[in-house]
């Protein structure tokens, strides 16, 4: 089965970073116990940098070997992986006790020691020294008892970057589950135009088709056709500039002045400097809708319905009034104003506002206020 392309990395910690921490260990190891031998001025501890330093790089081999054990057991259970550290860490620490012991007693033994160097500074190559005198199984399972912890250190550094490397894995396969739910909820959001809209303008062009106005139910077709291209070619998930915005409602409101002529009025003030802002495409629709829903349809006389924009500082805000006598969902209960609210909270969290209600001379109001953003669309 194919991997999903997004689905986190089957080994959460990083070779590379794996290398450096065995690398970091024994060099840590065999920097530290040099420093000591120098201040504590063992005798010949100069003689043992060779024989130290051969040994170092067969630990480092060894914890090689034990990382590449533990690594496959990487998506198992942290109790089997704890399990497999302790007998890893065991057998690593017989095996470099065994090297230890041939470097030092075997191959490339060290001079021998007075003995009142040993009564006068108790230093390891001494106490080495008189280890000689116990057989080797001794001496190497008295030293590998020494150095398992030092190994188990290294395993349990290992896990706890595993598991360290699992919860970013997890973190960032939340953000990209939380990014992908809130795309899906932006485009279902977007995607709820107004069903009635499209079903009253097709029986006001049947309308004026059988009325012999075939001009203007060509130019309302057209417009229709326009709106829909616009509307439903446009990617929901980004931003538009309002003048694109503002455009489109233009449009819109055009198409319901044919079906309501003699009630439907339209105006526009966008200060210049608002036109470039960047706002959710779309926004303005389920606002314009209620406009003409609520308050242009059930009038008996006309109604204007004005679009208004500005900066204020930091802030964008737009308005959708109309001076009708129809009553919307002053708390935004309504679809559209609830449609519209979730979208802002959506794209811009706390950041954002929507203010409605009726207007104390008539009519309704909608405010919506947005971080001003120039170059995001």
């Amino acid at each position: 089965m194919a991997n999903h392309p997004h689905a986190p990395s089957q080994f959460t910690v990083p070779p590379r970073v794996a290398v450096l921490s065995i690398i970091g260990f024994w060099a840590f190891y065999y920097v530290s116990v040099t420093l000591r031998a120098w201040i504590m001025d063992y005798p010949d501890h100069w003689v043992m940098l060779d024989n130290r330093a051969w040994v170092s790089l067969f630990g480092i081999g060894f914890t090689t070997l034990m990382y590449l054990a533990l690594r496959p057991l990487e998506q198992r259970s942290l109790r089997l992986r704890v399990a497999a550290a302790f007998l890893f860490a065991a057998v690593s620490s017989t095996a470099y006790s065994t090297v230890n012991y041939l470097s030092f007693y075997v191959v490339d033994p060290k001079p021998e020691l007075e003995k009142s160097d040993v009564e006068k500074s108790a230093t390891r190559e001494a106490q080495e020294a008189h280890e000689e005198k116990k057989g080797p199984a001794h001496v190497i399972a008295d030293n590998a008892i020494h150095w398992y912890f030092f190994n188990l250190a290294w395993a349990i550094l290992y896990l706890a970057l595993s598991y360290a490397g699992a919860v970013r894995a997890s973190e960032r396969e939340a953000a990209r589950l939380r990014t992908a739910a809130q795309t899906a909820e932006l485009r279902a959001l977007r995607y709820q135009v107004n069903p009635h809209f499209l079903f009253n303008t097709l029986n006001s062009i049947s309308s004026l088709v059988m009325a012999g106005r075939r001009e203007d139910a060509e130019t309302m077709i057209l417009n229709l056709s326009t709106f829909f291209r616009t509307s439903l070619s446009a990617e929901p998930t980004e931003d538009v500039p309002l003048a694109d915005e503002i455009a489109l409602q233009r449009l819109y409101l055009e198409i319901e002045a044919i079906r309501f002529p003699q009630r439907l009025r339209s105006a526009f003030d966008i200060a210049p400097e608002a036109e470039r802002a960047c706002v959710p495409g779309l926004l303005l629709q389920p606002l314009v809708e209620n406009a003409i829903k609520h308050g242009v349809a059930p009038a008996r006389r006309p109604v204007e319905v004005s679009v208004r924009a500005r900066i204020d500082g930091t802030m964008l805000v737009i308005a959708v009034i109309d001076d009708g006598e129809g009553v919307q969902g002053a708390k935004g209960t309504c679809v559209g104003l609830r449609n519209v609210r979730d979208r802002l909270t959506v794209r811009f969290g706390d950041a954002a506002s929507l203010e409605a209600g009726p207007r104390p001379e008539g009519g309704f109001a909608v405010t919506i206020r947005v971080p001003v953003t120039i170059h995001g669309c």
